[in-house]
């Protein structure tokens, strides 16, 4: 597997900036591959194919990818400080053993029928935060909710059409947020102790080739890196400049959806896709290797 650390310069854009060419990895044909999340006890990749109805977790030391069948359309999947897994079903959040396969209900905030669950991620203090998204993508009937200790739930946005990316700051008093079709990121203040946010700010919008924003990590510089729904890439920006510095372009796939950093240094970076039946390559899973110091910092799990 060729892995290419050359920065190349493309000086065809108005705007250049350089970019990178990410790595075919795994070809898992998921209808929508998507929620990619590094464990670091477990060493593996989490991922989703929400339409397949489909859990993977991607060995790199054994270079496989187990399958779970699931029994309804997941969103996203984070771990819990106990080891088991938190997977976001349309019919409810649910726990679950990967030893045992035992599963378990645990909370079911959005019981509109006309939406599912869609990305989501654990803040620095262990909430589960999850988003929603109506099963047509055209109507303001989601919301994003936080799950907290006994699985209790509260209502922070509401509103939304696609609740996507979401991500915190490294000092935790910001929080970077997408709802997709609004084509932008918006910088909340966060409050670490009790969970609030406040004092919402455009900080990046996009149009033209970038296609949509989709899923959304953020590096151990605190830089944020922004899958691209219809956009084939990744994109790299500083969040308090709102300047983009880095793409890392997914070959022969246009619908690219989650990134996260992993690997035993948080040094690869994994990107998810979905199908498109144009392109042979789609659906697959996605990797660049970093060596020039470029890692993450460690997904967060789930204290409740």
């Amino acid at each position: 597997m060729e892995n290419n650390n050359n920065i190349i310069q493309d000086t065809d854009e108005v705007e250049s900036v350089p970019f990178l060419r990410a790595n075919f990895l795994y070809h898992a044909y998921a209808i929508l591959g998507e929620g990619a999340y590094w464990s670091t006890q477990d060493e593996l990749l989490y991922w989703i194919d929400i339409e397949g109805r489909k859990l993977f977790a991607w060995d790199p030391r054994k270079m496989t990818n187990t399958v779970t069948q699931l029994s309804a359309r997941p969103g996203t999947v984070v771990q819990r400080t106990n080891g088991e897994l938190l997977i976001a079903l349309q019919g409810g959040i649910v726990t679950y053993n990967t030893v045992t396969k035992e599963s378990k209900v645990v909370a079911h905030p959005d019981k509109n029928v006309h939406n599912r669950y869609n990305d989501g991620k654990c803040d620095p203090q262990g909430r589960f935060w999850i988003g929603t998204m109506n099963l047509d993508a055209s109507s303001p009937t989601a919301s994003l909710y936080t799950i907290g200790d006994g699985f209790n739930t509260q209502t922070k946005l509401s509103n939304v059409r696609i609740s996507n990316g979401i991500i915190w700051s490294l000092d935790s008093k910001k929080m970077y947020y997408i709802d997709t079709p609004t084509l932008g990121v918006d910088e909340y203040d966060f409050d670490a102790a009790s969970g609030t946010i406040s004092n919402k700010k455009r900080i990046i919008t996009f149009s033209g080739p970038d296609g949509s924003p989709d899923g959304m990590t953020i590096d151990a510089q605190g830089n944020l890196w922004i899958a691209h729904w219809e956009g084939g890439k990744v994109s790299k920006w500083n969040p308090n400049t709102g300047k983009r510095l880095l793409e890392v372009l997914v070959p022969n796939v246009t619908r690219v959806t989650s990134v996260a950093f992993g690997g035993p240094n948080l040094a690869t970076l994994y990107i998810t896709t979905a199908r498109e039946s144009r392109q042979p390559s789609s659906g697959a899973l996605f990797q660049y290797q970093f060596l020039d110091g470029t890692k993450g910092v460690a997904a967060h799990k789930f204290r409740g």
